[in-house]
């Protein structure tokens, strides 16, 4: 069995915002995770989300089929995915769906169920993702400050976010696994590749993170879920930024013989951003760790990695 975690809370509602930044900086450092409560996302409107989340889920394959991922957006099946390149796994146990921007673009066309089988599914699904955007926007203005940057520095300053560059990722894990001689894993062991996840689950566990990525044997503890909170972590691209002053953890999922449902929003750079390491976290004693690259062919690599199987 593994050991729980107690990770941070965070109050995306207080006004002592340079305490609420160090309280971020500090969680940044020593787990790369924390929750998020007070974070202005209707509870109706989540509870919806998942409702129409699993009306999706719960269609024959073959309808799933029909809004297969066209570029990122869209459903990919079980076993369509493997997170972690070095397991035996012939992919994760999961179904996914992903939904971007409202504004399309030829590269990025979201894919959406016939109002005739989800009448309400696409109005409900913009709606959180214009208020989970908002959410992470305030959210990186406290990280930016956490960064001893000026807060608009990700959003206007830097130009990182002037745009809608996000990904809504519905998660679908089930429940029976069958019989199987390999080892099973919902989500195998990755590190998110972006800027920002923020995570709603159902309440089912699962979700594990291991602190010390690079020691072995790995230790993987759990992350109880809190109600009302989203789950919070850094990806890659923060650790690249930041010098790696802050973790981009190693977690996974692993099955519990429940079904579990999550949807996480990957908060990302827009593609022509250049990541380099930010002037508050490199120095002549540290310099910095990694070459500057475009985000949008950084993040292309690691899906088409993920995708690849």
């Amino acid at each position: 069995m593994a050991a729980s975690l107690s990770l941070p809370l965070i109050d995306l509602s207080s006004t002592d915002r340079i305490s609420t930044a160090n309280s971020i900086r500090q969680a940044s450092m020593d787990y790369g995770f924390f929750y998020l409560i007070n974070h202005g996302v209707d509870e109706q409107l989540l509870q919806n989300v998942f409702d129409e989340s699993r009306k999706f889920f719960s269609l024959p394959l073959e309808e799933k089929m029909k809004l297969a991922r066209k570029g990122d957006l869209g459903f990919a099946p079980m076993r369509a995915e493997n997170l972690d390149s070095s397991t035996t796994s012939k992919g994760d146990s999961k179904e996914t769906f992903h939904i971007g921007p409202s504004e399309d673009d030829e590269r990025h066309i979201n894919q959406w169920p016939s109002e005739d089988v989800l009448p309400s599914w696409r109005f409900v699904m913009e709606k959180y993702y214009k208020q989970v955007l908002s959410t992470g926007k305030q959210l990186s203005s406290l990280i930016a400050l956490a960064l001893n940057l000026d807060e608009n520095f990700f959003e206007k300053a830097g130009g990182a976010l002037n745009g809608e560059s996000a990904v809504l990722r519905l998660l679908h894990y089930p429940g029976e696994m069958g019989v199987s001689d390999e080892v099973v894993y919902g989500a195998s062991a990755h590190s998110d590749y972006g800027m920002i996840t923020l995570l709603a689950t159902d309440g089912v566990p699962g979700l594990q993170v291991c602190r010390e990525k690079l020691k072995q044997p790995r230790i993987w503890e759990d992350v109880n879920h809190v109600k009302g909170a989203f789950i919070v972590n850094l990806g890659d691209m923060m650790e690249r930024w930041s010098n790696c002053l802050f973790r981009s953890t190693l977690h996974r999922v692993m099955p519990t013989g429940k079904e579990r449902y999550s949807i996480a929003l990957f908060l990302d750079p827009n593609e022509d951003y250049i990541v380099e390491c930010l002037p508050s976290c490199c120095s002549e004693s540290s310099p910095p760790r990694f070459p500057p690259i475009r985000c949008g062919d950084y993040l292309r690599d690691r899906i088409d990695a993920a995708y690849s199987g």
